[in-house]
């Protein structure tokens, strides 16, 4: 009966650590920005904590006679400390601003000031998280429950388990459905209750008195050797360390490679841990059915190191056509399937080396909860190292091939120094043999694979021009058709040839009595930015979080507006600068879309529009695109409520197809005026660049007034209409990543909808449009957009 408490004690505390994993993750992320630099970081602090809390938590565990208790008295802990992050992290937002402006225009130190606010709020829970295990080990030791070489593979195996558990659970049902607060106090609920158990299991049990006399042989040692090893043991922490850093620097790879094949979405994050934690789990069971032999240990501990670096070579260098079976798939199942082939089994070999590496530390009954501690604290270390070291500088400064053959080349030094120094049943002469097998084994599958990562998944069928892996996503030119395209993660993001994206910033501007600053967030190929500049603006501010991205559209794209002083480019999250910049701006354009992506849905929340209405003047207009394409139609009503909650005084605008601008102010409703739409004939520049048609007809050019006046869609009180009933989106509750992952896209998708809740014609700048379903465009026609600018005239 006590086993069993105590393992589904273990079991719930894997299952509630990950959930606050994920929900600290995705808090954190909106606290310091959505850059893969601030998200290392919050991994960091949370693996750091863990480290820390292991290391204490296994020197204490030697000295208590009541490991139990203290056990549960910690998960207790964990619980009351967890619940009240929620709180704590919206009490951060205002120092987090006094951060933002205190460190001025230094990157760095605004990352290191946010990053240090988010481990003040999460680091000592995450230490009270890592000294769980230690005194769960020591307890059964104590106790004579388990054998001390066995003990540490059952309790990693059901702990992860509980872990894969609270991935899938958490990541996928309780968040989406109930939000990320609610979540956190879920899991702070499942971690009372393993607390509250075994607080009660230990008052039936008697102090033990710890028997050190049993010991067991270290190190590669024989049965009946005593002599110690103190600088082997150093060798094996120090390999177990860069075991570690492997690990963590594969799952960033893996991520990384999964969105060659197909599109990154929270599900693709959310079943590639799961693979990982779900192998691992695998793996640690596995140890426990082998045979005590310490010499087998050692050996099966240098295979398991061998076979992961292999396995993932292999993997990560097979063609692009090998995976033609599910490129670009969205299919939920189906992706899973695929993060279990890639992921599942190099995986398991990692779940096999933590219990290994303990049963060939571990010396000694009364040390064993130390021992236990020690190892996950060197473990945790290295995997923080790889994850930094990965994300900072491997993958941005190095590129993906060369990452993975740094660590490759890392997993097969971990295993040839094993057989060299820990593999003493086997002769010298065979692990020569051994190690001249896995030179040649990797000299082999170098020299005959021709796979080059990523520029053959970014090109397809087309001819690369450039590509650039980039912070956060693969950035790729490609020549489509003789048109240079402009591509982030293989998804369309613009072109060097005119387009709709043009109207995203005229609009707006003609809406505008007198704009003089303007802030872009997502640069794209500049089509958009560009356009503020035709106008008598002072500033144009334009963040993106791609730093490589500038250089790129200076070498193929028609860039000239970077080189205008009025300009300035800053590289950062959008939700980040308008949440803590001091600037006030008389547009804000969100040229942000495709919302499956992870963390680009934050920016159609409730609580960013309130960020944006901070940064606009009294006057000034929030301008969103909305690729409707993406939605389905009660997620396009949410945006609108969304956005209507903060500028109640909106109108909805057609930019092509299945595209939308909504542009609005939270007092008065935007409205043409004469003066500036003459500005269409008057200024030159601007007559040149709106010389253009959705669908090349000459009579339908953008530089008409009455054809320009076409686009406006609806006003406030249709668009109230619409979005009645539908809930508003909120960062709490990031659902929209989640539905969005799920929809084909489909530009024909709202034509009926739009066209139902058109202005009537009796209204100002009423028009009629007629939907052709064949040729699935919008087509306007002319003696109806003069009607209606007669009627406003």
């Amino acid at each position: 009966m006590i086993p069993r408490i105590a393992y589904l004690a273990i079991f719930l505390s894997g299952f509630a650590s990950l959930g606050y994993e994920l929900c600290w993750i995705r808090k954190g992320s909106l606290l310091i920005g959505a850059t893969p630099q601030a998200l290392s970081i919050v991994v960091a602090v949370f693996f750091g904590g863990m480290a820390v809390g292991a290391y204490l938590s296994g020197l204490f565990s030697k000295q208590t006679g009541h490991p139990l208790l203290w056990y549960g008295i910690i998960e207790c802990a964990i619980a009351v400390m967890a619940a009240v992050t929620p709180a704590l992290f919206r009490l951060a937002g205002d120092v987090s601003a006094f951060a933002y402006q205190w460190a001025g225009a230094s990157q760095p130190l605004q990352l290191f000031t946010r990053s240090m606010l988010v481990a003040a709020l999460i680091f000592p829970t995450c230490v009270l998280i890592g000294g769980t295990l230690p005194l769960l080990c020591q307890f059964f030791i104590n106790n004579r429950r388990a054998d001390i070489r066995f003990a540490a593979g059952k309790l990693y195996a059901v702990n992860t388990a509980g872990a894969f558990l609270g991935c899938m659970l958490c990541g996928l049902w309780l968040i989406p459905t109930f939000g990320i607060d609610t979540s956190i106090w879920f899991n702070a609920l499942s971690s009372l209750i393993a607390g509250a158990a075994v607080i009660l299991l230990s008052g039936t049990i008697s102090p033990a008195a710890v028997d050190a006399s049993p010991s067991v042989p270290k190190l590669g040692q024989s049965p009946n050797t005593r002599t110690k090893s103190g600088p082997r043991a150093f060798i094996m922490y120090g390999l177990f360390f860069w075991s570690g850093f492997a690990a963590l620097g594969y799952e960033i790879l893996w991520v990384r490679f999964l969105s060659l094949i197909i599109y990154n979405t929270v599900y693709t994050c959310i079943f590639a841990l799961g693979a990982i934690l779900l192998g691992i789990a695998f793996g640690g069971w596995l140890v426990c059915l082998l045979k005590n032999r310490p010499g087998l240990d050692a050996f099966l501990f240098a295979a398991a190191n061998i076979f992961i670096g292999f396995s993932i070579l292999l993997i990560l260098l097979q063609p692009v056509t090998a995976w033609d079976w599910i490129r670009e798939s969205r299919s939920l199942s189906m992706q899973s399937v695929l993060c279990l082939v890639i992921i599942l089994i190099p995986s398991m070999a990692s779940g096999i080396s933590f219990p290994l590496a303990y049963r060939m530390v571990a010396a000694n009954a009364i040390n064993s909860g130390r021992d236990f501690g020690f190892l996950t604290a060197v473990n945790t270390l290295g995997g923080i190292a790889g994850s930094l070291l990965a994300g900072f500088y491997l993958l941005p400064a190095m590129g993906m091939h060369l990452t993975l053959s740094v660590l490759t080349l890392i997993s097969l030094a971990i295993g040839l120094s094993t057989i060299f120094f820990f593999a003493d049943e086997i002769s010298w002469f065979r692990r020569r043999m051994i190690a001249y097998g896995v030179i040649a084994t990797l000299l082999g599958i170098v020299l005959t694979s021709g796979a080059r990562l990523p520029a053959d998944f970014l090109a397809g069928k087309r001819e690369m021009i450039e590509f650039a892996e980039g912070i956060s996503s693969f950035i790729a030119v490609v020549n489509r058709d003789g048109i240079m395209t402009l591509e982030i993660d293989r998804m369309w993001q613009g072109q060097n040839q005119k387009g709709h994206q043009i109207l995203a910033a005229h609009i707006p501007m003609i809406l505008h009595q007198d704009p003089k600053k303007v802030l872009v967030i997502g640069m794209g190929t500049g089509q958009t930015a560009s356009r503020f500049l035709m106008y008598d603006i002072k500033q144009l501010d334009c963040v993106d979080i791609e730093k490589t991205l500038p250089g790129i559209l200076q070498r193929h794209f028609d860039a000239a507006w970077l080189n205008d002083p009025r300009t300035q480019v800053i590289t950062d999250d959008g939700r980040n600068f308008t949440s803590y910049a001091s600037t006030l701006y008389d547009i804000i354009s969100i040229e942000v879309g495709q919302s499956f992506r992870p963390q680009v849905a934050s920016f159609y929340t409730v609580e960013f529009y309130r960020d944006v209405k901070k940064r606009l003047t009294k006057d000034g207009l929030a301008c969103q695109f909305v690729p409707v394409g993406f939605f389905q139609e009660g997620e396009f009503r949410s945006i609108v409520r969304s956005f209507l909650e903060v500028f109640p005084q909106s109108t909805l605008w057609f930019n092509k197809y299945a595209e939308c601008i909504l542009v609005g102010n939270s007092t008065c409703q935007p409205k043409l005026d004469p003066k500036k739409l003459a500005l269409l004939q008057s200024n030159a520049g601007i007559r040149a660049d709106l010389d253009y048609s959705f669908e090349g007809r000459p009579w339908l050019l953008m530089n008409k007034q009455e054809v320009f006046a076409a686009n406006y869609l609806m006003g406030p009180q249709k668009l109230a209409k619409l979005a009645a009933d539908a809930a508003p989106y909120r960062d709490d509750k990031p659902i929209l990543e989640y539905q969005t992952a799920r929809n084909a896209y489909n530009r024909t998708r709202f034509h009926t909808l739009i066209e139902k809740n058109l202005e009537s014609p009796d209204t100002i700048f009423a028009q009629k449009i007629r939907i052709a379903s064949e040729a699935r465009i919008i087509r306007i026609r002319e003696e109806n957009v003069h009607e209606s600018l007669k009627e406003w005239k």
